[in-house]
């Protein structure tokens, strides 16, 4: 009589059909952003997997994906590691990296990433969280020069080609490089016609290069207003400036502050005994105008100087602004929510006949 007893070796095929099959669901489930059913459903597969190295990878790289979209990064880089042990991959190594970044060993995952590119030459996806890695941390020419070096040749995906085209337009635009920024746009949009991102992409460089625009405008503006001053406000002036670059400071919070020092002594004639003082109350207030809410003893301890000192000298140069309209003191001496940012630039008179406008000055 023949046995009709199933072994193990008998259910491998089932097995691997049936993980496939939850695999798929997965993507469903993921995009869903239900993550707890795909850490429940591969939580229950894994049990059966055993002696699979393959099976067990894959799903341990979709139980470490739920993981970190929840937020549980520890557990993520657990369940990572053990599927790069089992079969190193790409998407092991990058969802490794992504939990170190999450738990702020941002080197580590650096390092993971550029070991995976070499490993790896055409996941172009381990490329660009690199790049947008360096750009996080300011690095934008390295980050550009990641994205040079994805080929052309590789055959991505619809939605990476458009993720990528993005990514380099933005840091191109980044650096200041707006043509050619726009000139991967339009290439872009010629490809993928139609393509939402790349038009949001678009819409949101040209706001960014009329703002950065409108910022320049007024910066010019605001330093051909400026009269030179001497010795005591002088030494607030400079002090103004000093804590701009110990504070890496705007130049437009920089301008604003010095602005505003010379309104107030147009209507009060001080003899600063703590330059420096002054220059932290009135950086302080500038970015208060804003709608910041800076604190004054880091700014103060910046400079070296008092903090209650600095408390008292904004408290002054706010009563000489709440003489004036709200919106007259934001347009005088406010930088991020200065009105006049977001005005259209004023014509040409050479070109359109346009009346010529008197430049605003400081009271």
């Amino acid at each position: 009589m023949i046995s009709m007893v199933r072994t193990p070796a008998d259910d491998r095929p089932n097995i691997a059909a049936r993980v496939e099959r939850t695999l798929q669901r997965c993507v469903d489930w993921s995009q869903q952003g239900r993550h707890r059913k795909v850490l429940a459903e591969v939580e229950r597969l894994l049990s059966l997997v055993e002696g699979e190295p393959r099976l067990e990878a894959e799903l341990l790289i979709w139980k470490a994906q739920a993981l970190l979209s929840m937020g549980c990064a520890e557990r993520a880089f657990g369940a990572a590691s053990r599927s790069w042990d089992l079969t190193s991959s790409p998407h092991s190594c990058h969802l490794m990296s992504m939990a170190l970044h999450a738990l702020g060993s941002s080197g580590q995952s650096e390092e993971l990433l550029r070991m995976g590119r070499e490993l790896f030459p055409d996941a172009a996806h381990l490329s660009m969280q690199l790049a947008m890695m360096l750009a996080d941390q300011g690095r934008l020419p390295e980050a550009l020069d990641l994205l040079d070096d994805i080929s052309p040749d590789l055959d991505l995906p619809g939605d990476l080609q458009v993720f990528l085209l993005g990514l380099r337009a933005n840091l191109l635009a980044s650096v200041g490089r707006w043509s050619e920024a726009e000139d991967v746009l339009e290439d872009g949009l010629g490809r993928h016609p139609g393509s939402s991102l790349l038009l949001e992409t678009s819409d949101s460089l040209q706001q960014q290069r009329d703002r950065r625009r409108a910022e320049e405008e007024l910066a010019a503006s605001w330093r051909s207003t400026l009269a030179s001053l001497q010795r005591a406000p002088g030494e607030v002036d400079e002090a103004v400036i000093n804590c701009g670059a110990i504070m890496e400071l705007p130049e437009l919070v920089v301008l604003a502050a010095r602005r505003l020092w010379r309104a107030f002594l147009a209507s009060d004639p001080v003899h600063p005994q703590a330059p420096d003082a002054w220059a932290a109350a009135l950086v302080v207030v500038v970015l208060e105008l804003d709608g910041q809410r800076p604190a004054a003893a880091p700014i103060a301890r910046g400079l070296r100087a008092n903090p209650s000192t600095v408390r008292t000298i904004a408290a002054r140069v706010r009563a000489f602004l709440d003489g004036m309209d709200v919106e007259i003191a934001r347009r005088a001496f406010a930088t991020s929510a200065n009105p006049r940012l977001q005005e259209p630039p004023l014509p040409d008179p050479l070109v359109h006949g346009a009346a010529i406008v008197v430049p605003f000055r400081a009271p």
